[in-house]
């Protein structure tokens, strides 16, 4: 089968970065049969060629780009593309995803994968058109921010059609917060950033002018037509489209899901004042979308000390407002510019300012171990402060850049409410008021992450938010799911309108791999899971790490619709394990590995 009129290149990009050796292979396409692209072609890759032990920050580890059937398609946010390597934050592998425009540009430049290897001996430009690539060095560029890179760039390259990955200070130093960035769209999560830092590669440049050819057109046009249609109607992506993520926030607040003050509560006084309703009338002046997308969650504010943000989206609202005690738009906007500027992770940064709060509030950190500084819940300058230290990497921001896991490894008395899990931090979702997305936390291969099938039907409705009844097949389920959008590869978000059975069509129509039904595709993304497990359990990840911080686990609810909650965690695992097919520690059983991984393990 002709894979170039199915959706891909088939086409992968290597580039030793030791050596200055670049080279071009084909797909393996029995793997993209069983795998589709995207994080299941990510996840091949790294459990096939890392050995056990890899130093994630080392020269044998690899950075994977990759992208998926549908992206440059006309399919509904078919811009979207992704990463893949061992994180130096978890251990784990990790992968993250990205929106902006450099997927499907990857894609028109000849590649539906790049994987870089080595350690180069000085920065390095990376510099892709038309499936030609250049290294080219960076010393230049070395230092400077998110946008002062891309703003020489630019200069340097000033044709349309240029598209760009970049790092900041943070990624060149090796942080475990730091992020690669699309200009304000970033691979934030799991220190990505700090792998791409730790090649020497500054910056990534693709620039191309090719198509993406379907497998069968009129029937891809008739799967897109009934996708945009289901994205049309939906009431969940209408409230996207009118106050971003954020429109969530108050109703998330009012179940008491809302992390406060460290995860200490579910709910935040000041939740009316970072709300969309609020954003929407105070701060935000514009839409933005991503390629391809009819949503335009996106949004830009007004200008602050000159300066333009784009977002908050729900997460960087949580992460530096409510779990800050902080509801100031100013405030927020500010430390926001920070992170995107100098290219660090808004959910770790808050997280870590947030843990560091209560950690000097209680006596643990003391002031002189911070500069000086005396941070208190509610205190917007501190916070500021710590943020750009950290985001400087300059005094304390050197350590707190670390992540909480390191940092609570510092100061033991603070473990209890050390909010991560696998050394990940935690997302916007208080573990104790939702207990579906308690057991997605836990189980996450990279960590804690709300986007591992979270079963958000059990806060916004459909399910009941406090009981572990039923939790462990939802999650199951949705964590199918959204393995299936990772590897296609689209945003989640056409997920509120389209079932699986619009993605599976779109897919057949693309690939002609002739996916018999429903019911297989989906058992599609229970290999992916599966394969990213076996990762994991062979790096040392079992039972034990499938865990959430005290804080959850043993300390209740202090208010809210969920007072006197904690989370029951042990049943879920249980549970959970035997629908996967996993023994009792978590790992994959032979039989199931021969149903799922046939010829791939």
């Amino acid at each position: 089968m002709n894979l170039k009129n199915s959706g891909y290149c088939d086409c992968v990009l290597r580039v030793d970065v030791s050596s200055g050796e670049t080279r071009s292979e084909p797909l393996p396409e029995p793997a993209v049969r069983l795998l589709l692209g995207g994080k299941g072609l990510g996840a091949y890759y790294l459990y096939h060629e890392l050995r056990p032990g890899t130093d994630p920050l080392g020269p044998d580890n690899l950075l994977i780009i990759h992208t998926g059937p549908l992206t440059g398609t006309t399919a509904p946010t078919a811009g979207r593309f992704g990463s893949t390597t061992k994180s130096p934050a978890t251990g784990t592998y990790s992968d993250a995803y990205c929106g902006g425009f450099f997927g499907q540009t990857l894609k028109y430049a000849g590649y539906d994968a790049l994987i870089f290897s080595g350690a180069a001996p000085a920065p390095l430009l990376v510099v892709i058109e038309n499936g030609v690539a250049s290294l080219l060095p960076a010393a230049d560029l070395w230092g400077k921010t998110i946008p002062e890179t891309v703003a020489a760039l630019k200069q340097r390259y000033p044709e349309a059609g240029w598209q760009s990955l970049v790092i900041g200070p943070p990624g060149e130093k090796l942080c475990n917060i730091a992020g690669i960035f699309n200009e304000t769209r970033a691979l934030a999560r799991g220190g990505v950033g700090a792998v791409m830092g730790s090649k020497r590669i500054k910056a990534i440049l693709v620039r191309g002018s090719g198509t993406v050819k379907v497998h069968d057109r009129a029937a891809f046009d008739r799967a897109n037509q009934l996708a945009y249609r289901a994205v049309r109607m939906s009431s969940s992506i209408s409230r996207l489209k009118v106050e971003g993520t954020a429109n969530i926030l108050e109703f998330i607040n009012m179940v008491g899901a809302l992390p406060t003050r460290n995860f200490q509560s579910g709910q935040f006084a000041g939740a009316d004042e970072i709300s969309g309703d609020a954003w929407k009338k105070q701060s935000w002046k514009r839409d933005y979308a991503c390629f391809g997308c009819p949503i335009n969650c996106s949004k830009v504010t007004r200008e602050v000390d000159g300066k333009v943000l784009e977002g908050p989206e729900f997460e960087t609202i949580y992460a530096l407002g409510s779990n800050c005690a902080i509801a100031d738009q100013d405030a927020i906007i500010r430390m926001a510019l920070l992170c995107d500027e100098y290219g660090i992770d808004t959910i770790s940064a808050g997280a870590v300012v947030a843990f560091v709060m209560e950690a000097h509030e209680k006596g643990i950190i003391p002031a002189a171990d911070l500069d000086g500084l005396e941070p208190r819940f509610g205190d917007c300058r501190t916070a500021l402060t710590l943020i750009e230290k950290m985001a400087k990497v300059e005094g304390c921001g050197v350590w707190l850049n670390a992540g909480v896991a390191k940092i609570a490894e510092r100061y033991p008395a603070a473990k209890p409410f050390a909010m991560h899990v696998k050394g990940l931090e935690m997302p916007a979702y208080h573990p104790n008021a939702a207990k579906g997305m308690a057991l997605g936390y836990a189980i996450s291969e990279r960590g804690a992450c709300h986007l591992r099938g979270a079963p958000l039907t059990e806060v916004l409705g459909g399910a009941d938010p406090l009981t572990i009844t039923g939790k462990a097949r939802l999650f199951r389920d949705h964590q199918s799911e959204s393995a299936l959008y990772n590897s296609v590869v689209l945003c989640h978000f056409p997920s509120f309108g389209m079932t699986l059975k619009e993605l599976y069509q779109l897919v057949n129509a693309t690939t002609g791999f002739e996916i018999a039904d429903v019911h297989e595709f989906e058992k599609i993304g229970e290999r992916i899971n599966t394969l990213c497990r076996l990762f994991n359990t062979r790096e040392g990840f079992a039972r034990p790490q499938d865990t959430l911080p005290e804080r959850n686990l043993r300390q209740p609810m202090p208010d809210g619709p969920a007072r006197g909650q904690v989370v029951e965690l042990d049943p879920m695992l249980d549970e959970y394990y035997v629908l996967m097919g996993w023994n009792a520690n978590g790992e994959p059983l032979p039989q199931t590995l021969e149903k799922l991984l046939p010829g791939l393990v």
